[in-house]
């Protein structure tokens, strides 16, 4: 059985990547495998970037990046700098109890009606647990219930209605294709914010937990070297997070970017 959750490759954001000291260059010259996730709108490795801040310094740090397009079909870029925790306070529009930032913290999806910039929507909010930044996208843009008609067609196969229900809350589900064991369920850090993968819900839990560093120790994230190439280094230190948590979320707004 193929699993695909890819999508068309698309251009990379170079005005926005350019906001962030990365040249078109410099982003040509970015992994493959980084270039395919910013293009397809996946959530990138972590990338050490340099931002210019309202006093005139400029402020290097490790975030991850995602290209989407806002309410108006403008292309924009979402950034998600590392921080130590999660951090409730940065995340007031979310209105989060603390019940629900537990769960977050579990590796749970949740589902969540907010108002936003004046727009009441039904959200879907995951958190990243590399960054501790919170995913969160409308429900209407995941266009869940033609994924799960497409993926009964493609695998000849039926979801019961209480299946699909624990799917639109937001909850994995595992299921027998083929004699093989299948899970799938709503990833924020997909581009399609669907995923599907070979396993049990056991396997599903795994990788959603799992760090890139956990799985490469000898990394911490992708940096521009002298070589003038991108490599893995331990250059993203202590003193980068120290100062991705006080990065002000007005000063990364102002230069075009959301988080």
């Amino acid at each position: 059985m193929e699993i695909n959750n890819k999508k068309e490759i698309g251009q990379l954001p170079y005005e926005k990547l350019a906001l962030l000291g990365i040249s078109r260059e410099k982003a040509d010259n970015m992994p493959e495998e980084v270039k395919r996730k910013l293009a397809n709108g996946e959530v990138t490795p972590l990338l050490q970037v340099s931002i210019s801040a309202q006093n005139g310094d400029v402020i290097t740090l490790p975030m991850k990046l995602q290209a989407v397009t806002d309410a108006n079909g403008k292309a924009a870029l979402l950034a998600y700098p590392v921080r130590a925790v999660l951090e409730v306070e940065r995340h007031r529009d979310l209105r989060l109890t603390d019940q629900e930032a537990e769960r977050l913290k579990q590796g749970e999806v949740l589902q969540k009606s907010l108002d936003i910039n004046g727009e009441k929507t039904k959200q879907y909010l995951q958190l990243d647990p590399e960054t501790k930044s919170i995913i969160h996208r409308k429900v209407t843009d995941v266009q869940l219930e033609q994924k799960l008609k497409d993926m009964e067609k493609v695998n000849d196969i039926e979801l019961g209605t209480q299946q699909k229900q624990q799917v639109r809350e937001g909850k994995a589900i595992e299921l027998n294709v083929g004699g093989e064991k299948v899970s799938v369920g709503i990833d924020l850090k997909e581009p399609q914010g669907f995923k599907v993968i070979k396993g049990d819900l056991k396997e599903w839990e795994r990788q959603q937990k799992l760090r890139y560093d956990d799985a490469h120790p000898e990394y911490v994230g992708l940096v521009m070297t002298d070589k003038n190439r991108w490599e893995y280094q331990q250059v993203v230190n202590r003193q980068s997070q120290e100062r991705a948590i006080k990065l002000n979320h007005k000063e990364t707004e102002n230069k075009g970017l959301k988080r």
